[in-house]
């Protein structure tokens, strides 16, 4: 898929405005975490940064440049290591030495033309009846420029998830929608406005009420948002 490095990159760098969405994730997340982690994508480590208190945390990444920038920000842990690998090269899968317990990938899988082989291989990665939490875009009418521009091959659904994951090793434990404003916000833009990343001033104002929006949307779940979040378990006999 073509796309545009530079609208990717501006995304990753504006995705460091909105820390009160990803601590929201963190919550959201974290009872499936464990004390051995991998980040499939880590980024810039805006994850990763929450996740120093555990026993062994590896995050990886396709891009040198990413990686090297990553390892500079926690050279001080010595629980946390990067490395560049590409999940769908089999070669990714040396790392299972490891014995993750867990696994998590926040807005990735979008991004792999064969999601189902780097779903396949993170099962793999994982000790049987390891947790997956799988964090992408949710629901294929909000696909519009902003998607295409940073190189999306899909958005997806609670049922396209489930049967994805399904048929790569994996047993779905729960499923959820979140932030329907900014799924509004993401039509606005990408769909009527057409632009190719979210504008900055909009995420400033989003982070300042997003505490507001976790309330209201665990109070009262909603039907769609801009995120699926899929937990998964690693079934004992995949192989």
């Amino acid at each position: 898929m073509q796309y545009d490095e530079e609208s990717l990159q501006s995304v990753r760098e504006k995705r460091l405005l909105i820390d009160e969405y990803d601590s929201w994730l963190i919550e959201e997340l974290s009872p499936f975490l464990g004390q051995r982690i991998i980040e499939v994508g880590c980024g810039l480590g805006n994850l990763l940064k929450h996740f120093i208190d555990r026993d062994l945390v590896i995050g990886i990444e396709n891009s040198s440049e990413t990686v090297a920038e990553v390892k500079r920000k926690f050279a001080d842990f010595g629980n946390v290591s990067i490395y560049e690998y590409s999940i769908v090269d089999p070669s990714v899968l040396a790392l299972q030495e490891m014995r993750f317990d867990s696994a998590v990938s926040l807005n990735v899988f979008e991004h792999i033309y064969d999601d189902e082989l780097a779903m396949h291989h993170t099962a793999l990665l994982l000790n049987p009846n390891g947790y997956f939490v799988l964090i992408v875009p949710a629901h294929q009418w909000l696909y519009g420029t902003m998607d295409s521009s940073i190189g999306h091959y899909r958005r997806y659904t609670k049922a396209l998830a489930k049967e994805k994951l399904e048929k790569t090793g994996f047993r779905i434990v729960h499923q959820k929608y979140l932030n329907t404003l900014g799924a509004i916000g993401w039509f606005v833009n990408g769909r009527l406005l057409r632009q190719t990343v979210p504008p900055s001033g909009q995420l400033r104002m989003f982070n300042k009420i997003v505490p507001i929006l976790k309330v209201a949307e665990r109070a009262f779940p909603p039907p769609f948002g801009i995120s699926l979040i899929t937990v998964a378990q690693r079934k004992a006999e995949t192989d």
